[in-house]
């Protein structure tokens, strides 16, 4: 990886780490994530029209391109599935090529990095490992932060770069009470009655106004599915999220599901694109950006709120 050092990379990544405490410097180029697709993506094909004018398209990295993976431990549930995880992750951890980097944070409390960017496989599983799965699940309060500090160090190098949250969060186990509760009981015409989910429809509504304002894909594997109204409403809206990113995700029905869904995404992370776009004079605070490939429109980031 074009990093010349180590400490270099570590330095990169506490830069990023300042950076997400303030504000952004608006890019002037748009790094835009966008999924391998089948039949693949072709590097020289690629073009872009930004809110209703064609985009000039520079820099371009593909799968085989220097990525740092920002690896986001979010556990607190069944340990047997957290365990389960660990070893499946352990195994393809160790199969990503040499020129990607992995950096490990943990999301309880506050964001906290375990370990910087690095190549070194070990380093990093034994912060996995040694990881403690205790506390409030932090997904729904570390997320912006998470991908702020992700979108910082893309805006800094010429690497991919992608944030995955490994989490098994559950609503009713965040710091914020997004339960909808009954105001009048004895009205059964109550919207609360009928809208329960309310609350985490509005949060993840308002995550995913403010994630518009950053460029760094989101992925994640969610350990354990909950089927009830207002976990379902945060998994749909969780999903988007990713999705709008040009990312994506994978939710756990049962332990034999977790292999198969961190294989799944990690295979799409190192599969990622990122397309940089040259800003046209006077761009708009909002824009949408649609990215093609020779004819093919490609699913992709696109919906951006421009830092000023």
């Amino acid at each position: 990886m074009r990093f010349g050092s180590a400490l270099f990379a570590a330095a990169a990544f506490a830069v990023c780490l300042h950076a997400a405490d303030g504000g952004n410097v608006p890019p002037l180029v748009l790094h835009v994530a966008a999924q391998e697709q089948d039949p693949p993506l072709e590097r020289a094909a690629f073009r872009a029209v930004f809110e209703s004018s064609p985009a000039k398209v520079g820099k371009t990295l593909g799968p085989k391109d220097d990525m740092i993976l920002m690896l986001v431990l979010d556990l607190t549930g069944d340990i047997n599935l957290i365990d389960t995880a660990r070893g499946v992750l352990a195994d393809r951890l160790r199969e990503l090529p040499a020129n990607t980097w992995v950096a490990v944070v943990k999301s309880q409390d506050i964001l906290q990095v375990l370990v910087d960017p690095t190549p070194d496989r070990q380093k990093v599983l034994t912060a996995i490992q040694e990881y403690g799965v205790t506390g409030k699940a932090g997904l729904l309060d570390t997320l912006e932060p998470a991908i702020k500090m992700g979108d910082s160090l893309l805006s800094r190098s010429s690497v991919r770069v992608a944030v995955l949250y490994l989490t098994d969060s559950n609503v009713y186990n965040s710091r914020e009470d997004f339960t909808n509760p009954v105001i009048n009981a004895s009205d059964a015409g109550d919207l609360s009655r009928r809208f329960p989910d309310q609350l985490i429809k509005e949060k993840m509504g308002k995550l995913s106004d403010a994630l518009a304002g950053f460029q760094a894909p989101l992925y994640f594997v969610h350990l354990h599915y909950f089927s009830d109204p207002i976990n379902e409403a945060f998994q749909r809206g969780l999903m988007q999220l990713a999705e709008e990113s040009g990312g994506s995700g994978a939710f756990c029905r049962s332990p034999g599901e977790i292999p198969a869904s961190i294989e799944k995404v990690l295979t799409s992370v190192q599969q990622s694109w990122s397309v940089g776009l040259e800003l046209p004079p006077g761009a708009p605070k909002s824009a949408t950006v649609r990215l093609y490939n020779g004819d093919r429109e490609i699913p992709a980031h696109s919906r951006f709120a421009l830092k000023r």
